[in-house]
């Protein structure tokens, strides 16, 4: 590789999303002409900086007691922040932040993937209608619900009843 084709790969990987986010670029010496590029030595290059804060195993196990209670409890309807953070000793933040980098999802998206895998069982083993379902899970209109599952699973209910009605 050529001098300029290693400062247009390196200016590649700095330009790479993840590395404009959460690196520094620490320029080096030049590679010797004769040298090989190599991409593992072009990230030493990078001192990467992901700004996560570490989560206390007390933290770590109030979380893990949210999830399991959000697993239980998804449909309460008087599910909120301010609840999960009175019931399990956490301020907002430690609820927010912590929940989505120990178990990469939100609070709301963790709850929304469990309506809606429950919506889907429903659809398909309890043989409920779309109406039916919509009402159980405490959606306001059926086409909320409707959009809320083609959102998640990339189809509407409807298209599932069809595949399962034989």
């Amino acid at each position: 590789m050529t001098p300029k084709t290693t400062r247009e790969a390196l200016n590649a990987i700095a330009n790479h999303a993840f590395f404009r986010d959460h690196a520094t670029f620490l320029p080096k010496e030049q590679p010797a002409e004769n040298e090989l590029w190599d991409p593992l030595q072009a990230l030493m290059h990078f001192q990467v900086t992901t700004g996560v804060q570490r989560i206390s195993l007390a933290d770590a196990e109030r979380l893990q007691a949210v999830k399991d209670h959000l697993r239980t409890e998804f449909l309460c309807p008087e599910l909120s922040l301010d609840l999960l953070c009175r019931r399990f000793g956490l301020n907002e933040f430690k609820l927010k932040k912590g929940f989505k980098q120990l178990f990469g999802n939100t609070v709301f998206g963790f709850v929304q993937e469990l309506k809606m895998k429950s919506a889907r069982q429903m659809l398909v083993e309890k043989r409920m209608n779309v109406n039916e379902v919509a009402d159980h899970l405490g959606y306001s209109s059926p086409n909320h619900f409707s959009a809320a599952f083609k959102k998640m699973f990339g189809y509407p209910p409807a298209k599932l009843k069809a595949f399962i009605a034989f």
